[in-house]
């Protein structure tokens, strides 16, 4: 138990603390490195709770538990000195809570992935028939519609919605901005992060971390997806595409990826310093790492402290 108490209290911290954390570097850090650290933080806090439950239900002493053993020596003879009861109480109601979690993420991604794929089904048939393809581009659908707006579909494969409204507003370096913007939500992958953000969020809405994961996360894809869009043609051309489309009244499925929250402001001005290149994978692999590493750190001084303070009684 002694190694499962800083585990839990770890993915406590992340679920909690983080967030704020988060928002506070927002503005400071690339958007894929703030992507990376927000599935980071959460990955990490649903590895911790994970593991701390497993650390309750190992038979013996879990793996590398001597070391926090020795570290927490009065908190551990104090912990097993307890009635086995209360253990075996704690244990079960561990093991109960995470399972029914872990069954109720499942439940709620397959009950998501039928319906999107439904809807998603429909719209690709009704497409079919309205829209037409252009030789030069086949992964796009135009529309003819007047007025600009642009839409990805996920899928194997998946493709972009355009209206023709879209090429007549714009100019040519602004059109393939945008059709560049849509692309890489479908080669990032996207609508599957947002998509698990939203599962996540469904299941655990109390945890802070995963009730803000699917409109920050969501926020935070766009702005990759700009400078993408950026790398590909210009930051000039997509700001003038931006503020073009964002003014478009036509609405958006709700199962695709758009401008959540209104961020069109946030969007233009991340573009402004024209600095749009890509963050090396160390970076974001670093990203991902350090606010568990951190919380986990300060969990297990809490634990010392704790066992510090409870030697201290004892003796």
């Amino acid at each position: 138990m002694t190694l499962a108490l800083p585990m839990l209290l770890g993915a406590v911290f992340v679920g909690f603390l983080v967030p704020r954390a988060l928002r506070a570097v927002s503005s400071t850090l690339s958007p894929t490195v703030l992507l990376a650290a927000w599935l980071g933080s959460m990955a990490s806090a649903l590895y911790l709770a994970l593991s701390a439950v497993l650390v309750l239900v190992w038979p013996s002493h879990a793996p590398v538990e001597g070391l926090v053993d020795g570290i927490a020596r009065c908190f551990s003879a104090f912990a097993h000195g307890t009635s086995s009861w209360v253990g075996e109480l704690i244990t079960g109601t561990a093991v109960g809570v995470v399972g029914l979690t872990a069954v109720r993420i499942v439940l709620a991604g397959r009950k998501q992935a039928r319906e999107h794929a439904r809807v998603r089904d429909f719209h690709r048939d009704v497409l079919s028939i309205v829209a037409r393809r252009d030789n030069s581009e086949s992964d796009v659908l135009w529309l003819d519609h007047p007025l600009p707006m642009a839409y990805s579909v996920a899928g194997k494969p998946g493709f972009v919605v355009a209206t023709q409204g879209l090429s007549s507003a714009l100019t040519g370096g602004e059109r393939d901005a945008v059709l560049a913007h849509e692309r890489a939500h479908l080669s990032g992958g996207h609508h599957r992060i947002v998509g698990a953000c939203e599962v996540l969020a469904a299941v655990l809405p109390g945890v802070p971390l995963f009730a803000a994961a699917p409109a920050a996360v969501g926020a935070i894809v766009e702005l990759s997806a700009d400078r993408h869009a950026a790398r590909v043609t210009s930051p000039a051309a997509v700001r003038s595409a931006l503020a073009v489309v964002s003014k478009s009244p036509l609405p958006q499925p709700d199962w695709s990826l758009g401008d959540r929250g209104g961020a069109t402001a946030v969007r233009l001005r991340s573009l402004v310093d024209g600095d749009v290149a890509s963050p090396r994978r160390l970076t974001c692999a670093v990203a991902a790492c350090v606010p568990a590493a951190v919380t986990t750190a300060v969990a297990a001084a809490v634990t010392v402290a704790v066992s510090a303070g409870i030697c201290a009684v004892l003796t």
